[in-house]
């Protein structure tokens, strides 16, 4: 052969081999990894013993490697021992993903392995898997197929107290105890035998018990999934309807439970209460007393804000109804329940509650509906919230009903087309102002500023929208001369006037990054200027306003951007503080409660709700001794506070 063939074939040579690594396995290096595996799963390090199992089986796929050495079905138990590592990592982490991983390895291989004693591994691991994944129906089944086709395993005892488990599960008591004796008759030796009698015991009590009146359970099935759908006004009456109908049936401590939950999501804690303590007295099951009297306990656990937020509570079923179905918003029925309510003979303190609602659902339904022309809701509305600021004596509500007295003349002109109620509008909040002076006291601006802040959005509008008066009163031509006139201040820069009106013009709009950054500027020419400062005064109430509404609907993330634009406002304004901590708590982030709580604490040392809210915060961190110290920081302050009170027995008991 010439040269050029000789070249050829060394070139082939050659490059068989570089790639004989790649493409032909290695049987000693199959051997070593599966070795390394192996120790390493006696180790229990199963994720590294995952990664060698599978460059094991990587490489014992490869042209010329051979594995019956180690096993006549190499693959196969590759896979296994894989399967079993994720279940054991399962086992470890409580995580059903690992289950659901060893599965796949175990269906890859099932079908198509040969060896006996694989097959009866893998049978019995796959219903274990789907066991502890609670796909109870196939795990029983590969369970009963396990028993019939390898009756010698010694899993069959395992597989059988299963098969009893499941039938106990699944409310099958005959099934279950004939299964648990089955499993004592045929394996005396069994180390489940005292397990399966311990539970024959059980099931024996349980079918001596009398069983619930099916009618009654319907009931508190019906009512659950009412509850589940979000229907909670009618889940509550059929709870209420099985507790009246069925005193003696063993769901009635369920239900009374339930109406408690359902209080707990409308923020009315005293009823929760009362329902709590009827869940108590109801069962006999002292486990589940203990459980109910922790879950009545931490009703008292709730962080406190401001006056401004009421949780009315009144007692009466009527109002009950109408609660829930506000709920629901279900505002024209509701609407009409609190006006039944407002012809009653009530305490004062209800039947103030029930007009600020009957107002509100009144005018929430004539939202729902806008294409409808009838003017009664609008009336109804401001017929309810009228009567509720005559009332010489302010309340909880009196701000309240002035500003949605302004908005149901507001939103009457908008969707009825009734120009002629803008003016009421502006009345209306014009009277508000007059009658809540707080320019002098802060505590009294800052509760308040957030309802003027939307009043004076609702009048802007309304300046802006209504009719232009017919006739305008001409000037006076001779007017008086004051005897005592006041000097002209000094004259302002005029850039400074500009900004500041710039920055009312974003306030306008809504636009409050901006507005605070003309007051700035504003500020950074003059610092005593006292228009920016007031500028700056109504930037802060007009996000702690926009942090109030998103916090009463419960959007928090929105409620925490608002909040916290205003303390960057104005770094020292405690109460915005508070209301990021309660948020915060709300949402399970207790670190970051501390935070923002304790710097409410150093802006003002006798900030009671703010300790509270702090104590709150470490309770759930189980910082027990911070948290009762910073409860009795709330008590020292005010000795007569009842929340830190109940807090500091709850923790005692």
């Amino acid at each position: 052969m010439n040269e050029r063939i000789w070249g050829i074939i060394g070139g082939v040579a050659l490059l068989l081999a570089l790639l004989s690594p790649l493409v032909l396995g290695n049987s000693k290096k199959v051997e070593r990894l599966f070795e390394e595996a192996e120790t390493l799963y006696e180790r229990r390090d199963y994720e590294r013993a995952i990664v060698k199992y599978d460059e094991a089986l990587e490489e014992s796929n490869k042209l010329g490697a051979r594995t019956e050495h180690i096993d006549q079905d190499f693959t196969t138990l590759a896979n296994l021992k894989i399967a079993l590592c994720y279940y054991h990592l399962f086992e470890e982490t409580r995580n059903v993903d690992y289950c659901q991983d060893s599965l796949v390895h175990i269906k890859r291989v099932w079908h198509r392995t040969y060896v006996p004693k694989h097959q009866e591994e893998l049978t019995y691991l796959w219903a274990d898997s789907l066991y502890r994944i609670e796909d109870l129906d196939q795990a029983k089944s590969k369970f009963s197929w396990l028993i019939e086709r390898f009756p010698n395993s010694d899993k069959v005892p395992e597989a059988l107290y299963a098969i009893g488990d499941i039938h106990y599960k699944q409310q099958n008591s005959d099934e279950a105890l004939n299964t648990f004796q089955k499993l004592i008759d045929e394996f005396p030796h069994s180390e489940l035998k005292a397990e399966a009698e311990h539970r024959i015991v059980e099931l024996e009590q349980l079918c001596d018990e009398p069983r619930p009146d099916p009618e009654c359970e319907e009931t508190y099935n019906i009512a659950s999934d009412l509850k589940e759908q979000g229907k909670v006004h009618d889940a509550y009456q059929h709870y209420a309807d099985l507790i009246v109908q069925f005193p003696e049936c063993e769901y009635v401590s369920d239900a009374y439970e339930r109406i408690a939950e359902i209080y707990l999501e409308a923020e009315d804690y005293v009823n929760a209460r009362a329902n709590y303590e009827e869940a108590i007295h109801s069962t006999g099951d002292g486990e589940r007393k203990r459980e109910l009297y922790e879950a009545y306990h931490r009703t008292y656990l709730i962080p406190v804000y401001p006056d401004d937020i009421i949780h009315p509570t009144p007692n009466d079923r009527l109002f009950t109804d109408a609660r829930l179905l506000r709920m629901e918003r279900r505002f024209s029925e509701a609407a009409e329940i609190y006006e039944e309510l407002v012809n009653e003979n009530l305490s004062a303190e209800d039947t103030i509650d029930a007009l600020y609602w009957m107002g509100f659902c009144y005018l929430e339904s004539a939202l729902q509906d806008p294409d409808s022309a009838d003017v009664t809701p609008f009336c109804k509305s401001a017929d309810a919230f009228s009567e509720l600021i005559a009332d010489d004596e302010n309340n909880s509500y009196t701000i309240k009903a002035y500003y949605y007295l302004a908005r149901t003349y507001s939103k009457w002109a908008e969707v009825l087309g009734d120009q002629l109620k803008w003016e009421l509008v502006i009345d209306t909040v014009d009277k508000a102002h007059t009658r809540y002076d707080y320019s002098d006291d802060v505590t009294d601006s800052v509760r308040y500023g957030g309802w003027f802040s939307r009043m004076r959005r609702l009048k802007e509008i309304a300046r802006r929208l209504r009719p232009e008066p017919d006739l305008v009163p001409p000037p006076d031509p001779n007017p008086i001369p004051d005897p005592n006139p006041i000097p002209d201040p000094d004259p302002v820069p005029p850039i400074i006037e500009r900004l500041i009106n710039q920055g009312y013009v974003h306030l306008e709009r809504g636009e409050l990054e901006a507005a605070t950054e003309k007051a700035k500027q504003a500020l950074n020419i003059n610092s005593n200027y006292h228009r920016a400062h007031e500028l700056l005064l109504k930037i802060k109430q007009r996000y702690y306003g926009r942090g109030l509404r998103y916090f009463d609907e419960r959007e928090y993330d929105k409620a925490i951007t608002a909040f916290k634009n205003a303390i960057i406002v104005d770094p020292r304004f405690k109460e915005a503080h508070n209301r990021l901590g309660a948020i915060y708590i709300k949402q399970e982030k207790y670190v970051k409660a501390i935070k923002v709580l304790q710097e409410a604490t150093n802006i003002d040392p006798r900030f009671k709700e703010a300790y509270f809210n702090l104590a709150l915060a470490y309770l759930e961190l189980d910082n027990i001794r911070a948290a009762i110290d910073a409860a009795n920081n709330a008590l020292s302050i005010d000795p007569n506070y009842e929340h830190a009170r109940r807090l500091i027995k709850f923790i005692a008991d």
